[in-house]
């Protein structure tokens, strides 16, 4: 384990790998890679938002457009961040400014989105841990036995016990965003838990991560087959698998469903957070990253349906037990904290089920945790001023700063704020950065030079397909997707489910209950604020920098010199622009291009400098363009 060299700077050598190459940080094995990764990728949406997408959508007529937009959309972006990491050897930021100055926006965009990312998505891992906790009571405390006669909203309780305990006993939900109602002692003492995981995972980098992979990465696996094993045992569970994939072929005219499909695949695989860019610079940059590409995706991919059977085949037992309707499953936490603590609460041994459930949900928030940290952490690290500061230190500080601004959500408004960072946050700034990458590197960079880095890592020119997606396909579907989601936010009024108590017991005196317990409210004029300034926050720095770097100096990032040892023809033409070429030649004293025989191999564009002693500069960096 070498080094950590993030600051190296400059060109590379064209007399051989990159600098960053021989001292980067590795991951101990190809297969810690990999399990980090995809532990990065599958998270709790798998487990709580494709399954209630999949019944809302048609059921199996569903599996139709995801797995279009799997093959087209999700395969191909996962490709290109793996290819890019690869090849350049850095984290997010510095891999963007090394192929243009003005597109470092989008690394710091990437950062600013994994902040954000990692700032809420804690909460997850913590109610899952202090549900994990609360599942080794005897009895359960969100059966009905726990109910308490002497209180106000007893027949609420019993009427729905798990939901009750998850809003009055577990969160304690205010009704108002507005109103904290102050912390929740047990969520707060299980957020300071999650984090001081989180670090110790983390501090070292991949020595770290990759070690705890072995286990955070496939223990969820272990969970779910084992509640599979289970699930499909109960009574009702066909009835649960059948409402899940029984399809409806008429929803595939509905252009939302296709929207839905493409929406789960981009955000499910954690493509533009920046973090499978800094994954995969710690691998050697000769390395197959297409094999690593698909069995990623389709291991996110089927684990979302596995997932689904899993889920399913409780709900149908639930429907057996309680009389509550498959189809009335809830997306998101309510399939967690109340459907399947419905459930659950049925089965023999049911602390068992409960707290193997729970602990496979941390685990698997905790993976993706990891990636969204790793995210920020390694491309602070490319800068100067942080690259004298100790990586467990840089890490300790980073990991703080997360904690403190993620507190609020451990008050009894804790589950509105989640919502406002969940729905603003992350979704649309993601859409952005999605677009502008596939821009960058097929129309910037370019694709003739992108596809020799890739030939020369995995011995393999991309055919026409990825050549397709990435130029066309994939940055199309992104630019739809984000403007039908721009133009529902901008119709439909932002709101936010209040909880309001059941109709017999509401808990305001001024608020009436629902028969879901829950009110559409309108967000307060400040959380509108905050909403706005959380999508500005990452997008705003990628035109910024367009403006501020758009005449700044072009430094070209030399091939290797191993793909000239093995005869390949780099390029026709030159990947920079014209402009960019004359400026680029005038800075270093070059003459001009010449076309010519490249190791016998065919003509190749090569740009010597007047100074250059065989194709090496007297500053030793590239002069074989």
């Amino acid at each position: 384990m070498g080094k950590d060299p993030e600051t190296a700077g400059g060109p590379e050598p064209a007399g051989g790998p990159p600098k960053e190459a021989e001292n980067r940080l590795r991951w101990g094995s190809h297969l810690e890679f990999l399990l980090a990764a995809v532990g990065m990728a599958v998270g709790t949406g798998n487990v709580w938002r494709f399954p209630y997408l999949a019944q809302k959508n048609g059921g199996g007529a569903f599996l139709i457009p995801y797995c279009i937009m799997l093959a087209v959309e999700g395969i191909p972006l996962m490709f290109m961040e793996l290819s890019l990491g690869q090849r350049l050897q850095q984290g997010s930021i510095k891999t963007w400014s090394k192929i243009r100055p003005y597109l470092k926006g989008i690394g710091i965009a990437q950062v600013v989105v994994s902040f954000s990312m990692t700032v809420y998505y804690p909460i997850v891992m913590t109610w899952c841990m202090y549900y994990f906790y609360l599942s080794f009571s005897n009895p359960l405390p969100w059966v009905k036995e726990e109910c308490d006669a002497a209180r106000a909203d007893y027949s609420c309780c019993l009427n729905d016990s798990a939901k009750h305990f998850y809003y009055v006993s577990a969160l304690q939900v205010t009704s108002s965003i507005s109103d904290n109602g102050g912390f929740v002692n047990g969520v707060v003492i299980c957020w300071v838990i999650s984090w001081v995981m989180t670090y110790a995972c983390l501090f070292k980098g991949p020595e770290s991560l990759g070690k705890a992979a072995y286990f955070t990465a496939t223990f969820p696996y272990l969970v779910l087959f084992c509640l599979f094993c289970r699930g499909v045992s109960l009574e009702g569970a066909g009835r649960g698998i059948k409402v899940l994939f029984t399809p409806d072929f008429s929803v595939l005219y509905d252009p939302n469903v296709w929207m839905d499909a493409a929406g789960q695949i981009f955000y499910s695989l954690g493509v533009g957070f920046g973090a499978m860019i800094c994954f995969a610079s710690y691998n050697p940059i000769k390395n197959n990253c297409l094999n690593d590409a698909v069995f990623i995706s389709l291991a996110n991919s089927s684990t979302s349906i596995f997932a689904a059977v899993v889920v399913y085949s409780i709900m149908g037992f639930r429907e057996v037990s309680t009389g509550i309707k498959v189809a009335d499953v809830e997306g998101g936490p309510g399939l967690a904290f109340i459907a399947y603590t419905t459930a659950v609460a049925e089965m023999p041994l049911p602390q068992l089920w409960a707290a193997a459930f729970f602990f496979m949900m941390v685990t698997l928030a905790l993976n993706s945790e990891f990636g969204t940290v790793e995210a920020c952490i390694t491309p602070l690290r490319d800068f100067k001023l942080f690259s004298k500061i100790s990586r467990e230190l840089l890490c300790l500080i980073v990991c703080c700063i997360m904690f403190l601004v993620g507190l609020p959500m451990c008050c009894r408004n804790g589950l509105y704020v989640f919502n406002l960072w969940d729905n603003y946050s992350v979704t649309i700034p993601l859409l952005c950065v999605g677009a502008m990458e596939c821009i960058a590197v097929m129309w910037v960079y370019g694709m003739p030079r992108f596809l020799k880095d890739i030939e020369y890592m995995t011995g393999t020119v991309p055919n026409k397909y990825w050549q397709i997606c990435w130029k066309w396909v994939s940055p199309a579907l992104i630019i739809v997707v984000l403007l039908s989601s721009m133009i529902k936010k901008m119709i439909v009024p932002e709101t936010y489910e209040s909880f309001v108590g059941c109709i017999e017991s509401p808990i305001n005196d001024n608020i009436p209950g629902t028969k879901n317990w829950n009110r559409l409210i309108p967000f307060t004029w400040w959380a509108q604020i905050f909403a706005a300034l959380m999508v500005i926050a990452p997008v705003m720095w990628m035109p910024v920098f367009v403006i501020w770097k758009w005449k700044a100096d072009i430094v070209p990032i030399p091939y290797l010199q191993g793909m000239i040892d093995e005869g390949m023809v780099v390029e026709y033409i030159p990947f920079c622009f014209g402009k960019e070429v004359r400026k680029f030649k005038e800075n270093i004293g070059l003459k001009s291009g010449r076309p010519g025989a490249q190791n016998g191999n065919g003509e190749g564009y090569v740009v010597q400098n007047m100074t250059a002693t065989n194709g090496i500069n007297p500053d030793n960096t590239g002069s074989k363009v």
